[in-house]
């Protein structure tokens, strides 16, 4: 199958494009609450992951629309960063985005979430949301825009061969830092105790 050019729109599940939820006021962490959700300071090691120190919140007024699903794609739409990540349960508790994100559902049929997520975090990609952003201090990526995204779509097979490589390149990159963070500490303390 040739490669094809599409947006994102075409390939995504109806109403596959949403926002996070919006809270009226600070989002509060209540510790024994029942929801748990993905704010902009939970991403971590460059926007690749989303870290363990999430709030929770009461689950009273959340529809569970809002719950996002193993396979959803996380959308940084605020700010100067605009990458993208897969969502992947970790437990059982119900999980919603904060209305920073767009919460993005590919029809998996067509397209690998994990691979959609890699192609927007490319230059291409990024150049193209660079050029759709509005604001001035604080910049934003609309829905249009997001909808308009360009993919270049290969075969499903490829896709998920693709995405299994670049997360595999990744993990390589955290071994790498990890092991350099290590031996610098050695290298550190060995010298520190010649003195």
């Amino acid at each position: 199958m040739q490669t094809k050019n599409v947006n994102l729109k075409s390939i995504l599940k109806k109403g596959g494009l949403a926002s996070g939820y919006s809270f009226r006021g600070k989002i509060q962490h209540i510790y024994n609450g029942g929801v748990r959700i993905i704010q902009l300071k939970d991403f971590i090691n460059d926007y690749t992951a989303i870290g363990e120190e999430c709030f929770l919140i009461t689950a009273e007024k959340i529809k569970p629309k809002y719950f996002l699903e193993s396979g959803d794609i996380l959308f940084i739409a605020k700010g100067a960063n605009n990458y993208a990540l897969v969502f992947e349960k970790i437990d059982n508790t119900p999980t919603i985005a904060s209305s920073a994100l767009f919460v993005v559902k590919v029809d998996e049929k067509v397209a690998s979430p994990h691979y959609v997520a890699w192609y927007i975090n490319q230059n291409t990609v990024q150049n193209y949301f660079k050029t759709n952003e509005a604001g001035t201090y604080v910049t934003s990526i609309n829905k249009t825009a997001i909808e308009g995204t360009p993919i270049a779509l290969p075969s499903l097979k490829l896709q998920k061969q693709i995405a299994k490589l670049a997360h595999l390149h990744l993990k390589e990159k955290e071994l790498v830092a990890e092991i350099t963070n290590l031996k610098d500490t050695l290298i550190t303390n060995q010298l520190l105790n010649t003195l």
